[in-house]
């Protein structure tokens, strides 16, 4: 499915990322963990053409789209939802949805109001009006209504409140159910342990131990060394 191999990022004259690999296989949720300004984010945007990689090979179903545009590679199946959410404040609900929709599978705006039903009653509602919560849903569902291949995810639970994570955990079983496979850019350790399959923590911009949930949630010196747990 993704293929990330020994992609070395800059910004500027600063180098972030130091020959990360990894990998996400069909139907799997993999996360990715790590103390700020690790580059996680900067992985994220690498892989979906926002920062290109200077060395290295990102491939998706075996397509190299290292050095492609960020247009070419949503094209081809990968979805993004941001870290911030940054939904379109000016336009509505609906709108927000049907700029990225694109037919032909299983996501639709009927099946998002079917997962949020507050989005429902908001469709005509500017992104600027709803709470941090309704945008992340919304966010959320702008990404999925294009139908991707791939699902990015970044720092989707970051503000919020308890009960909009669960909600956020409900549709992360949802996709798994679904076998769309995600790659999750995550602080929530408790989230990550539930819903992903493999997790990779990253440390100064260097992939530094990648393991199955339950061997982290066993593994006291990983997490105090590099989550600060």
């Amino acid at each position: 499915m993704l293929s990330v191999e020994d992609i070395h990022v800059n910004y500027g004259a600063s180098q972030v990322l130091h020959g990360v690999s990894l990998a996400v296989n069909p139907g799997e949720v993999v996360a990715v963990m790590g103390r700020n300004g690790v580059g996680k984010t900067t992985l994220i945007r690498s892989i979906i053409g926002l920062t290109p990689a200077r060395a290295g090979r990102i491939a998706l179903n075996g397509t190299d789209i290292t050095k492609l545009p960020s247009h070419k590679i949503s094209r081809l199946g990968v979805g993004y939802m941001p870290q911030g959410r940054r939904v379109f404040a000016s336009l509505s609900v609906r709108e927000n949805m049907d700029v990225t929709a694109r037919t032909g599978g299983p996501w639709t705006m009927v099946r998002m109001l079917e997962l949020f039903p507050n989005l429902g009653a908001r469709l005509e509602q500017s992104g600027a009006k709803l709470s941090g919560g309704e945008q992340t849903m919304l966010a959320a569902s702008r990404a999925l209504v294009a139908n991707p291949a791939l699902l990015l995810m970044d720092e989707p639970t970051e503000g919020l409140a308890p009960l909009m994570v669960r909600e956020l955990g409900k549709l992360v079983g949802v996709l798994k159910e679904s076998g769309t496979p995600v790659l999750l850019v995550e602080q929530q350790l408790a989230f990550v342990l539930k819903y992903a399959d493999r997790v990779y923590i990253i440390s100064k911009g260097q992939v530094v131990h990648h393991c199955k949930p339950a061997e982290l949630a066993g593994d006291s010196n990983v997490k105090a060394r590099y989550l600060g747990v």
